[in-house]
This record gives structure tokens, sequence and C-alpha cells, in this order.
């Protein structure tokens, strides 16, 4: 297991695996003029190393550094686990949600034991112009918080809800409607992109119970934290299972919490900063533009707002921005991770031959059996497994707009192979379903939008691209292609002749 107390431990791994290199160049970081996108762009297209920028222009907190591209590739996401290979890491995550045996429940530190409480900014002295980091990347109008993981309770219940949710921040920041924000909003208000009218999420539920009790959510907002945290906070778990524990049991050990100052929540002790505060589900704000991870701009979306009551944060703090764009993008891969292990955790007790579950950085599922032809258990196998798809546990798969199922013989990490076998195993009316009726990924632009501005309905693609033995052969043309396992011992032998 990764067991890593935060993210600089994290980070010090990454350094001594060669993954991780300070930058000293002057960046820009303002809006409008900034570089970040570009710099996102030139990293994860080279699968390059993780990141600390040291020298930003246009940047509110020049003495804090920013972290930047620290999960950018599967090995890297994996590693967050203390693991390298990703099917191995998925089948673990997967393992681990359903062995409640090994979930470990937090352990809770004394105030003078958590490194977040270090430095103390009470509620008359909070101006986040001066004391939250500020970066844009591309042609976002407002600044985000990217790196929080945001704990809340039940209104009615008291169960705790722990999820990786952006907030967006109105220091600088543009309108989309030509307004202005105000010089309060600016210094300790954020907007919370928590989809909640309709609910899309547990903390939207959170959200809309408060709103019927005609009161805040008390919520608590702590910024860059252990891996294994922000891991769990991305797994969809069934509502009142507690992602701290989880994370336990990706750590192999309790996660350290604290209490916070002025609420009855607990957050990470190592975290970087912690932001304490309400929600307001009433006090909606209108934000713009938002770069998404289907590599659109959302051109203006509707959040509740949150006002922050108290802040601390450790001495000589550390921070992390990342942004969504065309993907690949830094947080690509551990927030697929989570979306590839409920879904395996759901499909494999049910259908032992699913081997894989490949979500792309574009958000296509593809599910890999072990079986094909007429060694499928039963006919339409494929069809079947598409329903067990978008009928599974969890949050994601119910939205996946396009699900491929393929045989053993297909690399489910490679497309061109995905294609291949579209294009050789399918026959578009007879293997292919469509849904006409399904709940959207909630910032895909393509489909009808809600009062929050985001998507609501979708309609839904599945290929069965398994080779139709029984259903429409007895048998099918051989395979003609060279074993990776024959390619790796010419590898071997040519090594030093043939390099690359």
């Amino acid at each position: 297991m990764g067991s890593y107390k935060d993210l600089r431990e994290f980070v010090a791994m990454l350094k001594d695996q060669g993954q991780f290199q300070e930058i000293d160049v002057p960046l820009n970081a303002a809006r409008e003029t900034n570089e970040l996108q570009t710099l996102m762009r030139y990293v994860c297209d080279q699968d390059g190393p993780a990141l600390m920028l040291n020298n930003l222009e246009g940047y509110n907190t020049p003495g804090i550094p920013m972290l930047f591209n620290p999960f950018g590739t599967r090995e890297r996401t994996s590693m967050a686990m203390g693991m390298r290979d990703p099917l191995e890491t998925k089948l673990e995550h997967a393992r681990l949600m359903t062995a409640k045996d090994e979930w470990h429940a937090p352990k809770i530190l004394s105030r003078d034991q958590a490194p977040c409480k270090e430095v103390v900014i009470e509620e008359k002295d909070i101006d986040m112009r001066k004391q939250i980091p500020h970066v844009w990347f591309g042609k976002e109008q407002p600044s985000f918080i990217t790196n929080a993981i945001t704990v809340s309770h039940d209104p009615e219940t008291g169960e705790r809800n722990v999820g990786w949710y952006r907030y967006i921040q109105f220091m600088d920041a543009e309108h989309p409607t030509g307004e202005s924000y105000t010089e309060e909003q600016e210094r300790r208000w954020l907007a919370a992109f928590f989809w909640w009218n309709p609910v899309a999420s547990h903390i939207g539920l959170h959200v809309s119970k408060a709103h019927k009790m005609g009161k805040p959510l008390e919520l608590a907002i702590a910024c860059n934290v252990d891996p294994a945290i922000h891991l769990a906070s991305g797994t969809g778990l069934n509502y009142g299972e507690d992602e701290f524990a989880y994370a336990g049991a990706l750590k192999g050990e309790p996660v350290e919490l604290v209490k916070c100052d002025t609420l009855d929540i607990e957050v990470p002790a190592h975290a970087e900063f912690v932001l304490e505060g309400k929600c307001y589900p009433e006090e909606q704000m209108l934000t713009g533009r938002h770069s998404n991870p289907v590599g659109y701009y959302d051109v203006i979306n509707q959040f509740p707002c949150v006002r922050i009551d108290h802040i601390t944060h450790r001495k000589d703090p550390q921070w992390y921005a990342t942004m969504e764009m065309v993907p690949p993008f830094d947080h690509n891969y551990i927030a697929l991770l989570p979306v590839e292990g409920e879904v395996l955790a759901d499909l494999k007790p049910k259908i032992p031959e699913v081997i894989d579950v490949v979500v792309t950085p574009n958000m296509g599922y593809i599910i890999q059996l072990s079986v094909d032809g007429a060694d499928k258990p039963h006919v339409e196998f494929g069809k079947y497994v598409i329903h067990a798809v978008w009928g599974s546990a969890g949050r994601w798969a119910r939205t996946a707009k396009w699900v491929t199922v393929v045989g053993p013989d297909v690399d489910p990490y490679d497309l061109k192979s995905v294609e291949w076998a579209v294009m050789t195993r399918v026959q578009p009316y007879s293997d292919t379903i469509i849904n006409k009726s399904a709940q959207a990924m909630v910032l895909d632009v393509s489909a009808p939008r809600s009062e929050q501005f985001g998507a609501f309905n979708s309609e839904q693609i599945g290929i069965d691209a398994t080779i139709k033995i029984p259903e429409r052969f007895k048998e099918y043309a051989p395979v003609s292609n060279a074993t990776p396992e024959e390619v790796a011992a010419l590898r071997e032998k040519l090594k030093g002749v043939l390099d690359f």
C-alpha cells in the first residue's frame, strides 16, 4: 500500500523515483495571459513529470510554491497506492471497496499534533485575496480551488461524506454576464461546484436537504491531502459509507484527522490549508467560463455560495492546482481509477469473465473479457455486459455514454486495438444498443441543460465488439498478428541494435 501522511511525502517519493522536477523559470499565472494550460498540454502529452513551480508571475501569493501534474500518468496514479501496474491497482481498489474488514476507522489527533493548525486566521482577519493562492488556466474567467476535499454531514442523519469538489474564487474574476463581484465576495466567499438542483452527488443531497430544512450546510474544505484521501473522495461508495475509513484501507493504516476549530467536523490533520464555513443554497451565483473534463468551456453555470468563517494552514504551505481541458490532463487518471474500480467491484462478483474496465481520458468505457466467440457463457453475452455496466452501482457507470465490450486479444488501453475490434467484429445495427433515456455526465456539453446549466438527460450507445459465435457464425477467421510475448522476445534480442 502507498502510505503517505500527506502530499509532501508522495512528492518526495516521486522525486526519489525521478518523476519530479523543480521549475524556477518565470511562468505567467494571471487571468487571460497565463501559460499554465499550455504547460499542462506540453507535459501531459509527453507523460511528463510532476513539477513544482517556484516562480509564478501574476500570482497573489508568491511565497507559496505550486505543485503541478503530480498524477499525470496511470503509473503515478498507481504509485499513490504503492503500486505500478494499472490493472493490479484498480483490482486492489475494487477489492477493498467490498473488504469492509480491511477498512480503518480514522485516528483523531489532538490540535497540537496537527500540522494544518500551525497558522490560524480568525473570521475578522479573513481576506482570501491575500491568504489563498489564485491561479488561472487558459481562458477561465474565475480562478478555481481544485485541490480540495470537502467534508460535510447529512443534516438529518449526521452521516459523513468526503468528496473532491472544486470551488470558484471571486478575486479578479470576470462575471459571465458582465456584472461585478463585490469586495466582500472576493474576500471571504466561494461558489461551490455542487450539483444539487437536481441532485447529482452525495454532497448535492446534503445541500438539498439543508435547503429544505431552511438552514445552511456546514462544511470544511481541506486542500492538498494524502493521495489515498483524494482517491477515496473520488470513489462512488454507497451513501453513508465513510470515505476516510476506505482511504485507510487504501493506505493500509488509519487516516489521521483533527477536529475543526469552529465546526463539529473532522478534517485531514496533514492538509496544507483548511477552510471552515457554511454553504447557503439560496445564495446562487452565476459563474463562468470553466474549462471542463470533456474539453470545452462551460460559458455559464449557477452554483450555491459558501462563506468562509475560519482558516488554518501549515507554516510554509504548498499549493496544488490543476485544470480540466481536452484530455489527457493532470488528474485524469486519479479521477478515472475510482470509476474503473467501482465498476470492477460491481461487475466481477456477478460476471467473473470481466478482466478489466478501462475508462479512457474522454470517459469512454471499455470492458475486456477473458472469453470470446464460442467460449462465451451464453448467447449475446457482450450485450448482457453492456447492460450490466449501465446498471452497476456507483455514481458514474449509469452515465456511461459509450461502452464497448472486447475479448481477451484486444488491448483495452490501446484505442487502435479497440478500433480494430469494432471494425472487424461489429455490424452497426445488429451489434449496438441505443438507450434514449439516461442520466447525463453532468458536464457533457451535447446534452440538455438543467436549472444549474449542467447536463441533465443523455442517450447512450453500447457496442458489442466480441466475436459473434454462435450469434452469427459457426467459426471465425483466425487473427493474423504477432503476440506481445513474441514482440518482447525480439525486442530483447535486438537490444542495443534497434531500440525504440
